[in-house]
């Protein structure tokens, strides 16, 4: 454990590691280090001192683990952990897709240690609700364009009927590009190279942890970075939890889909700068 620039910490036999890149206001970033230094602005370094966090999705599960255990405060008392071993003071928490829902359910429980949350993509909604939105939107939202995109994404790219490995899991994130970018021909395999996905762990969170999830009131403040060509988490999921949030602010950045740090960069980290500062 370091408080450092890198560390490793040992929860319940998960080592979770963290490295600390730039100056300026602490930020925790959570998930896969290695996706999120790449898939974030290298701008936002100039502004925040960002701890770029594993959790244990992206960690290798310790023998004869009962993943059944872990629930989400699990996952807060993991990256509070984080936070002390590091050293951060009030951070802004950073979470994109799972990983922002994560983060408000951590400010949730540690509204007095964080400055607030920026939620990237975040699903405000359990998955079984999820998946049914993602299901109505594509094919009635989509041009033709980017359905054609899609279909050929499919055909030409590897895409795994059965994820069984870490690999099939990157390919088929890959292959359904269309669904994650703004530009549908995107291939984004080398934000994922070296990137370790624990399948079981990942497949009970989603699966289990937030099968049922719906955002609850909370008074912290929230950034929630949408796209609008997003469509594994459609923006408009968010409307309805505008009231259980009274001090969030949504940004919908229409030249994006699920990651606007990556798509629109130069937006992004003014945003996120301006929104951090008045906290």
């Amino acid at each position: 454990m370091s408080a450092g620039g890198t560390g490793v910490i040992d929860r319940d036999g998960f080592a979770l590691g963290f490295v600390r890149e730039g100056r300026g206001i602490p930020m925790l970033v959570v998930g896969a280090p290695r996706y999120y230094r790449r898939a974030l602005p290298s701008a936002l370094r100039d502004h925040f001192e960002i701890v770029f966090c594993d959790i244990r999705p992206w960690v290798a599960s310790p023998d004869g683990f009962d993943l059944g255990t872990i629930t989400l405060d699990t996952y807060a008392d993991d990256l509070e952990a984080i936070r002390v071993a590091a050293g951060l003071e009030r951070p802004v928490v950073l979470g994109h897709s799972i990983h922002g829902t994560i983060a408000v359910e951590y400010a949730r429980r540690h509204a007095h240690d964080v400055r607030g949350v920026v939620a990237v993509g975040a699903p405000p909604v359990g998955t079984a609700e999820l998946w049914e939105a993602v299901g109505a939107f594509f094919p009635q939202d989509a041009d033709a364009a980017r359905l054609a995109a899609h279909e050929r994404n499919l055909a030409t790219r590897r895409n795994p009927s059965a994820l069984a490995t870490s690999q099939d899991f990157i390919d088929q994130y890959v292959s359904n590009g269309a669904m994650y970018w703004y530009d549908p021909e995107f291939d984004a395999a080398p934000l994922w190279e070296g990137v370790e996905v624990n399948l079981p762990v990942f497949f009970q969170l989603i699966g289990t942890v937030f099968a049922d999830y719906h955002v609850e009131a909370m008074d912290v403040p929230v950034f929630a970075a949408l796209g609008r060509y997003d469509y594994s988490v459609p923006f408009h999921l968010w409307d309805p939890v505008k009231d259980a949030l009274p001090r969030l602010r949504v940004e919908l950045y229409e030249k994006s889909a699920h990651t606007p740090p990556f798509e629109q960069p130069e937006r992004f980290t003014a945003d996120v700068v301006d929104w951090a500062r008045s906290r």
